[in-house]
């Protein structure tokens, strides 16, 4: 008995010890209020690292914090109204950093007028919930060196390089309740740039529009988007410098609906061993449009798969010499479930540089001003039916001497291929499908 009563008076004592650890705070920054502190900083210099602690945010904050390996935090703005941290050094400093913690949370706050506005730093883990962070003069947020941030219902504007960048093996995601949205905009940069790192998009809720730079440039990246399932959802990326770039072995998987559209000259730019796959059903399906050179740009040794009814139409322009609604060099493109190439100015799909094209299972090539499919500098292109390639100003598909066409071309009028094969597979009733994914 005296031994249980010992452990269960431990066990009481150090209950006791953490919960004391724990403390709620407020922070009025408008003025001296008894009870309260005068800033972010000095809120912070009271409280136990470990946590958990909440510190409650009045008025307009003019300090530079720097949150350093705490756990359990959460820092909020009082009831009523966004609490604003404004950059206080000169020369402009950093307005937020977070170093270190674990189970940071910043909700309702506005982070503004630094060089970055938020920073995240060596293995932070953090969730921000209805955060503005602008007028910044370098990027708007950074996320860097292994760590994670979570983002809800958020803005990232007007900033004077990228709203949103992820770098250095650092882990974000993006992510609403039904009716929210995270909008990335008027940003001198890119509206999000993912540099050697993976960001994860949910629920399909982000609007990323113009920024002078493309919507979303990945580097060495990794993404996972989630677009809308339903009418009226979806991830919009309209109007910016640059659509959707995936650069050097970047990787992009894109689910449901996507609107790339009105973005410069190209769409989806991919280059250096980079990949993407659209995935789509009847419930969500992505759409490239709107764009004065391709709608998208496939080269060194990239590959790209369109499966589902995705649509890449309106596209070109008569005096761009990228004109087509899909452009490939050395890569290797993949249209099968629906996909339409449709009202392009230029060839709905060209191909050149040893390039590989695959149309089969209910894709459509229709309506594009001049050739359906264009093969050149020996490309070549493998049909399975049914597809249909109908209406289109020039040749149905049309190849150079060296490039081959081969499949099953029933129902295909106006082939202009010198070197046209049948497919021996074919003949024998074994027919190319592409892999289900």
């Amino acid at each position: 008995m005296a031994a249980k009563a010992k452990f269960w008076l431990l066990f009481l004592c150090l209950t006791f010890s953490t919960s004391a650890l724990a403390a709620n705070v407020s922070v009025n920054c408008n003025g001296a209020t008894p009870g309260t502190f005068p800033s972010i900083t000095a809120a912070l210099s009271s409280l136990a690292p470990a946590g958990p602690n909440v510190i409650t945010v009045r008025g307009i904050c003019q300090e530079n914090v720097v949150v350093g390996y705490y756990q359990n935090l959460t820092i909020q703005s009082a009831p009523g109204a966004a609490a604003v941290i404004e950059n206080a050094a000169n020369p402009a400093d950093i307005v937020f950093q977070s170093v270190g913690c674990r189970g940071l949370v910043l909700v309702n706050l506005v982070i503004e007028g630094g060089t970055v506005g938020l920073l995240v730093n060596q293995a932070s883990e953090v969730v921000i919930h209805n955060v503005t962070v602008k007028n910044n003069g370098a990027d708007g947020a950074t996320v860097q060196i292994g760590s994670t941030l979570g983002v809800e219902s958020s803005q990232f504007i007007n900033n004077g390089g990228n709203g949103l960048t992820a770098a250095a093996m650092s882990n974000v995601t993006l992510s609403t309740a039904p009716g929210e949205t995270i909008l990335f905009s008027g940003n001198a940069g890119a509206g999000i740039s993912v540099d050697a790192a993976y960001l994860q998009v949910n629920f399909g809720a982000i609007r990323v529009v113009h920024n002078t730079g493309p919507a979303m440039l990945a580097d060495n990246g990794q993404l996972l988007i989630f677009g809308g399932s339903t009418a009226g959802e979806g991830n919009v990326f309209q109007g910016n410098g640059g659509g959707i770039d995936l650069f050097d072995t970047s990787s992009g998987r894109f689910y449901g609906t996507n609107i790339i559209e009105n973005n410069g000259e190209i769409g989806l730019l991919m280059l250096n061993g980079s990949s993407a796959n659209f995935f789509g059903g009847p419930s969500g399906a992505s759409t490239i449009s709107g764009h004065s050179g391709t709608g998208v740009l496939l080269i060194d040794s990239s590959s790209l798969t369109f499966d589902g009814p995705h649509v890449i139409r309106g596209n070109g322009s008569a005096t761009d010499t990228l004109r087509s609604g899909i452009a490939v060099g050395h890569g290797n493109l993949e249209l099968f479930n629906g996909a339409t190439v449709q009202g392009n100015t230029g060839p709905g799909v060209t191909a050149d540089e040893s390039s590989t094209v695959n149309v089969s299972w209910n894709a459509l090539i229709q309506g594009n001003t001049e050739d359906g499919v264009r093969l050149a500098i020996q490309s070549n292109a493998n049909f399975t039916q049914p597809i249909s390639i109908v209406g289109n100003g020039g040749a149905s598909i049309a190849c150079d001497t060296t490039s081959v066409a081969y499949g099953d071309f029933t129902g295909i009028k106006n082939v202009d291929c010198s070197q046209v094969a049948a497919s021996r597979l074919s003949a024998a009733g074994i027919k190319y499908r592409p892999i289900q994914h």
